[in-house]
């Protein structure tokens, strides 16, 4: 397939789209940036692209770029209006964005660290919150992943989401910051959902939000599921959710909340021609255990037919909010209890040869923030004390030859305070300034673990972004800020373990005796927006993050963990919303992305001169029909060729187009009918090699509000 022939975009854009992005760093460079902005600043025409945060209905869900100029959400500079459809997991729903890649094995309980990629970074280098609370999962048993599918979807208001590390609020993050945010209030009410589908698709869903006096509640009750596409890999989860808010007085709230998901997955076995080859399934890759057991240090332990992890993981959370004259402040505490059941199967499929489970999260966290205007300036302050931990877990079937026993060898301890302030300089011209201080400690936390080294790392991360009201359709924005990421538990774990080995299973090991370093560095965009016509709004992004002593790894043997001199990542994005009446809309977006990387010598981690699974090229164009009792979407979207390295040698992954269609029939007032077709033109394609994506698929499902 040809790189670019699927790419939606008017020609005329495109020679200065190409002209910015596909000449390289040496194109989007400081000095380049600071020009475009004072010049876009100089001869554009402030966005009424959006005034107001958009909310979430039931047909839709809004995905908002928080302002460069606030560090909240009531500044929006970039609204995006994708239909939820069948999506049971908030990947779906992003996958039209510009500035996100989404790459997964398979539709449903994918959760390693590339599965969303925000700027062209991995779940390692960004943040996801739900209502403001962290869900990167502690991260040793299975990278630094996060568990998209304990998020209640069917409660979900809007997405928030944060491009870069321009907001002080949030540290040790390069990539952002995506929130997602449930609704606590509303009238008495709710809805149930049943949907059914190929490969065995179900989801039965059901939420209720009310209120009684002070008190509003939300309650979920969840099961969805999925036979298996790829070799065993079946799926099925259950969701319970409660969340309490209750006022105390007009001034004083308090919130709780506990979510408990409980997950059963098969993993992904092999399935090669010629190998135990089974002609059902399409050919594909299989899975490994994480952490091995002791006596496969190579990761040869092969998982068999019937292998299955099931994870039971709860969300704890409470908060304490009180409005003063002038703003308000909030004590927030929240806590991870996670723990995974992993079962194997001997080679004959008689009997269970492997039995364990792994304490994988005890995490917690205390934080304090606040905010307050004071003579046209709204400052914010906060700060955060995090304990990332795991627990003791334990063999009820151990296989022949194992010795291990599972116990937290390590500890992480995080704190960050920061200030901002958001004020108007004159009519034309708003400002935004941070400063932020992060601090990482680790250590043992068991005796055992004698391979842990201390571990002691802590920076200042300044923020600054200017944005400029060329008149009443227009705004041009820059923002610099400095970046900063300490390492995560896997890094720190994985460097501690080898740091004393010179090679491992024949292999020179870069990161013999050389301390690990935070990744540091400075992020640089400009762009502008502009309300062209009461029919069509634009918005151009451009951005380069430049980072030093980039991390280089992966959770895959031999698991080494080192600095390399640096990553850099640049790119421009380009969004568009055109009204065409009260009744149709489409929506186009389009994101052009590079990356580089200086020092790496190996092939352990990725490539050695740009990052993995990283398209040049992605667009999507969606196209929206609202007029009761209908409502159509139907979205394109491409993505153009990238490398990845696969079995020792790079790859290229042809570019692919994928069709999708959704038709919603509201019946009455009470109940709507709905038809999905994913994949409408059945294209053979891999987001991961070695793991096919299906083929076309259709769903039907039934709301009924109540």
């Amino acid at each position: 397939m040809k790189p670019y022939g699927d790419v939606m975009i008017p020609l005329v854009f495109m020679p200065f789209i190409f002209e910015v992005c596909g000449r390289g760093a040496e194109i989007l460079n400081k000095k380049l940036l600071a020009i475009a902005a004072v010049a876009g600043m100089m001869l554009a025409g402030s966005s009424a692209m959006a005034e107001e945060t958009p909310t979430f209905n039931l047909e839709e869900i809004v995905i908002q770029a928080e302002g460069v100029v606030k560090s909240n959400a009531d500044t929006t500079v970039n609204v995006k209006t994708v239909s939820p459809g069948k999506a049971s997991t908030i990947p779906e729903l992003l996958r039209s964005s510009a500035g996100i890649d989404i790459q997964q094995r398979a539709t449903a309980g994918d959760n390693q660290d590339g599965t969303v990629k925000l700027r062209g970074f991995d779940a390692r280098r960004y943040t996801v919150l739900l209502n403001g609370r962290q869900i990167n999962s502690a991260g040793v048993m299975g990278g630094q992943y996060i568990d998209w599918t304990t998020i209640p979807l069917n409660t979900v208001e809007k997405i928030q989401i944060i491009k870069g590390g321009k907001s002080a609020a949030h540290g040790n993050t390069l990539g952002g910051v995506i929130n997602i945010i449930t609704r606590d209030k509303g009238v008495n009410g709710g809805e149930i959902n049943i949907l059914s589908g190929s490969n065995g698709r179900y989801d039965y869903l059901f939420n209720y939000s009310g209120s009684a006096g002070k008190l509003n509640f939300n309650i979920i009750a969840n099961k969805t599921g999925a036979d298996a596409y790829l070799r065993n890999n079946d799926y099925d989860a259950k969701q319970y959710g409660l969340r309490l808010s209750y006022d105390i007085t007009k001034d004083d709230n308090i919130l709780f909340g506990v979510n408990r998901t409980e997950t059963k997955r098969g993993y992904i076995i092999a399935n090669v021609p010629g190998v135990n080859y089974d002609p059902s399934y399409p050919a594909s890759d299989g899975e490994s255990l994480s952490p091995f057991p002791s006596f496969s240090p190579s990761r040869s332990y092969a998982l068999n037919p019937g292998a299955y992890w099931k994870k039971y993981n709860t969300y704890y959370d409470f908060a304490y909010k009180h409005k003063t004259g002038n703003g308000f402040w909030q004590v927030d505490y929240w806590k991870n209890d996670e723990k995974r059941r992993e079962v194997n199967y001997n080679a004959a499929g008689t009997a269970v040869d492997l039995d364990r489970t792994i304490v994988s999260d005890k995490s917690d966290n205390i934080g304090l923030s606040g905010q307050m205007t004071v003579n046209g300036h709204t400052i914010g302050y906060g700060g955060e004390y995090k304990r990332l931990r795991y627990g003791y877990g334990y063999y009820d079937i151990r296989p022949a030859g194992g010795t291990d026993q599972i116990y937290p060898s390590q500890k992480i301890n995080l704190w960050g305070t920061y200030v901002d302030d958001n004020w108007k300089l004159n009519d034309r011209w708003s400002a935004y300034a941070g400063l932020r201080y992060d601090h990482l400690s680790a250590g043992r936390d068991d005796s055992r673990g004698t391979e842990m080294r201390d571990y002691d790392t802590g920076s200042l991360s300044p923020k600054l972004s200017l944005s400029f009201r060329n008149n009443a359709k227009t705004n041009t924005f820059i923002s610099i800020n400095r970046l900063w990421r300490s390492p995560s538990m896997a890094e720190y774990y994985w460097w501690s373990q080898n740091y004393s080995q010179a090679k491992k299973a024949g292999s020179i090991n870069p990161g013999y005796r050389q301390q690990i370093k935070p990744e540091k560095g400075y992020s640089y965009e400009t762009g502008v927006e502009q309300t062209v016509s009461d029919k069509y709004s634009t918005k151009v992004t451009l951005y380069y993050q430049d980072i030093e002593d980039y991390i280089n790894f992966q959770h895959e043997f031999p698991f080494f963990c080192y600095n390399i001199d640096k990553a850099r990542v640049w790119g421009a994005e380009w969004e568009n919303v055109f009204k065409l009446d009260d009744k149709n809309k489409l929506i186009l977006n389009y994101t052009n992305e590079h990356t580089a990387k200086e020092g790496a010598t190996r092939t352990d981690a990725g490539m050695t001169d740009a990052l993995d699974y990283r398209p040049l090229h992605k667009a999507s164009l969606a196209y929206q029909y609202d007029a009761k009792p209908w409502q159509v979407r139907y979205s394109v979207n491409f993505t153009g060729q990238q490398k990845a390295l696969y079995k020792n040698t790079v790859h290229t992954i042809g570019s692919y187009t994928i069709h999708n269609l959704a038709v919603v029939r509201e019946l009455d007032k009470t109940r709507s009918i709905s038809l999905y077709v994913d994949n409408i033109f059945d294209k053979r394609y891999v987001e991961q090699i070695g793991y096919p994506m299906p083929g076309r698929a259709y769903y039907v499902s039934l709301t009924q509000k109540i």
